[in-house]
């Protein structure tokens, strides 16, 4: 009887061994996705507008193959489809990202680029805090530094005079409010320094009668005069002319 009770032995244990190695073989993990193909889909996910799938594999690329040629592209097109979803914040360390891993990289001027136009569109969605605006002016204009020959030089150039015109139009602003709630005197300083910083800017010529009504205002009659002939001699076409004439006529009343 020892033989069957050890030939039972065998048998029960080959079984065991056989389902463990069935298991095993069911719950064996599937071979990994080549980078290349994880690109390639990720690209395709992008034109195909499905962001989120995008994400995922690029995702993947970048932490299971740190070392692989097509991470550099997956990083980039990571901080395109935060770009394109309006994720500017992601986006902006993404290319930021790119620029210290691969300073000398042939699209490292792209990365710059766009970096800086992620900070301009984040402007458009800050409603008072100019920060944004001075980040995005200081890296257009850094990059037109760093590389002057990027065939993104023309676009760097057209959104500095953009950052300039945006942060003229709110130090006018906030001059015209001050004479609008007839804080004078701070509107002075504020309409004399935009003249200083933006000479040739559009609102130049109402930024010269506005300070010629704040001395007005002030009864400071001959500043008030001496800028209101500015006004007739400088802008003689505008409507601020035909006010500044009014006026000076209301002067030599006084």
């Amino acid at each position: 009887m020892p033989g069957k009770h050890t030939n039972f032995t065998l048998i029960f244990l080959f079984l065991i061994s056989l389902v463990i190695t069935l298991n095993c073989s069911t719950t064996k993990q599937p071979r990994s996705i080549p980078p290349s193909k994880l690109l390639r889909e990720a690209k395709q996910f992008f034109k195909l507008d499905d962001p989120e799938r995008a994400k995922k594999h690029i995702e993947t690329l970048i932490e299971d193959f740190p070392d692989s040629k097509e991470r550099i592209a997956g990083l980039m097109l990571l901080a395109d489809v935060h770009y394109k979803e309006r994720e500017y914040e992601e986006a902006k360390f993404n290319y930021q990202k790119f620029t210290e891993l691969y300073p000398a990289h042939k699209f490292a001027d792209r990365a710059h680029f766009y970096k800086a136009m992620a900070n301009y569109k984040l402007s458009d969605l800050a409603s008072r805090d100019l920060t944004p605006v001075h980040s995005a002016l200081e890296g257009f204009e850094n990059f037109i530094n760093d590389y002057p020959k990027s065939i993104y030089k023309g676009q760097a150039q057209k959104k500095i005079k953009k950052c300039l015109d945006l942060l003229a139009q709110n130090s006018f602003e906030i001059g015209k409010f001050y004479f609008r709630t007839g804080s004078y005197q701070s509107a002075i300083i504020r309409l004399k320094s935009f003249m200083v910083e933006y000479p040739s800017h559009s609102f130049i010529a109402e930024t010269e009668f506005l300070l010629a009504e704040s001395y007005f205002r002030e009864q400071n009659y001959n500043q008030a005069r001496a800028h209101y002939k500015i006004v007739l001699k400088k802008y003689p076409r505008t409507e601020f002319a035909k006010q500044a004439r009014l006026q000076l006529r209301t002067l030599r009343k006084l």
